[in-house]
């Protein structure tokens, strides 16, 4: 273990001499105080909706579900008398809608969207449904929909329960823990050992009594060192001390994922911008489960083979916990797997590569 640390301490004085060690602490920096003071709590904006409800269906409804008192505070707010004062609010604000809802003689209901020139077809298509829905519920026949409907209709989610409102400063903090923290072992590792070779350390290395396990597991180890030292950086003052334990976990477990690519990229292309067209299509396969993340309806099996597919859930299971704390150790023991292969994996074509320079 003493070569180890002759090893280590050779390595972080060589990041802190090509300033990535404190490129890398400092952009953690401007991360957290963008976060804090620069990206809002919410960015969502709710549009008025403006309701001519001739039949008082609906007022009447939602009277009776939000509370006849809370009711009438919102009552001006929202419900207008005529056809023409709705078309006269949604000109002074352009992102509001109208809905007219007036009774039928046989007892059904006709509804009438008002909606802005430009508003897409997709969204006009998704209010008429919910609308509908809407009126199936609280008016006869109520529930219209037969039961066969029902039973085809099946949720799977990688998560269940309930989740609280999550600020949008925060909802987006298990990606930028990913790409800032999880995949630094890629890009740092390739540049350690490519600087390496570039100035013939790599030849010494091989008449040394330190073996290539040492050698890399030294480059390991800082960069474990650095994931630790950026994720708190940016976790601890956005999330305090809620998961920091299981999602510092999971990220070690992510660098350790790239830092062993990095070892094959870096063994086998003379410079990090030489390997830029593997780096920037390895990126985007393990980028692709954060579109699941934030559209969970889109979950293709093929899509979990993809090893940050376990890291991205497993970081938001553990930042915003919701009964779903089996997805931090499914992750783990998946990510701890897969890093026990590949480090074996590229140590074994490293030394290859190595002795064919030799």
């Amino acid at each position: 273990m003493g070569s180890v640390g002759s090893l280590f301490k050779k390595d972080l004085l060589l990041g802190v001499k090509d300033v990535f060690v404190l490129l890398e602490v400092g952009f953690a920096i401007v991360l957290v105080l963008a976060l804090l003071f620069v990206v809002p709590e919410d960015i969502r904006r709710d549009a008025q909706v403006y309701i001519y409800d001739d039949s008082k269906v609906v007022q009447n409804f939602v009277a009776e579900y939000v509370g006849l008192e809370e009711a009438e505070k919102t009552k001006g707010e929202y419900y207008v008398n005529s056809r023409e004062e709705i078309i006269e609010g949604m000109l002074e604000d352009r992102s509001a809608i109208g809905l007219i809802v007036t009774k039928n003689n046989d007892g059904t209901y006709n509804t009438e969207l008002l909606m802005q020139p430009y508003t897409i077809d997709a969204l006009i298509r998704y209010i008429e449904t919910d609308i509908e829905d809407l009126l199936s519920l609280i008016s006869p026949p109520y529930d219209f929909y037969p039961q066969e409907v029902r039973d085809s209709v099946r949720v799977t989610a990688l998560q269940w329960g309930l989740r609280d409102e999550i600020p949008f400063n925060k909802i987006i903090l298990p990606s930028l823990l990913y790409y800032v923290v999880g995949l630094i072992g890629l890009f740092i590792m390739m540049s350690l050992i490519s600087q390496e070779r570039t100035e013939g350390t790599m030849q010494a290395f091989r008449t040394s009594p330190a073996g290539i396990w040492e050698f890399l597991l030294s480059k390991h180890l800082l960069l474990l060192a650095i994931a630790f030292a950026t994720f708190s950086i940016l976790y601890l003052p956005v999330m305090g001390l809620d998961g920091y334990l299981p999602a510092l976990l999971t990220i070690l477990l992510m660098t350790l994922l790239g830092s062993s690519i990095g070892v094959v990229l870096g063994a086998i292309f003379d410079s990090p911008m030489s390997a830029m067209l593997w780096v920037i299509l390895i990126i985007v396969v393990l980028a692709l489960p954060a579109v699941s993340l934030f559209s969970p309806t889109f979950s293709p099996g093929w899509l979990k083979l993809i090893p940050s597919y376990h890291t991205l859930f497993a970081l938001d299971a553990a930042m915003f916990p919701d009964d779903n704390s089996h997805i931090i150790w499914q992750g783990a023991a998946v990510m701890g797997a897969v890093n026990v292969v590949l480090a074996f994996l590229s140590t074994w074509v490293f030394g290859k590569l190595i002795e064919k320079e030799a």
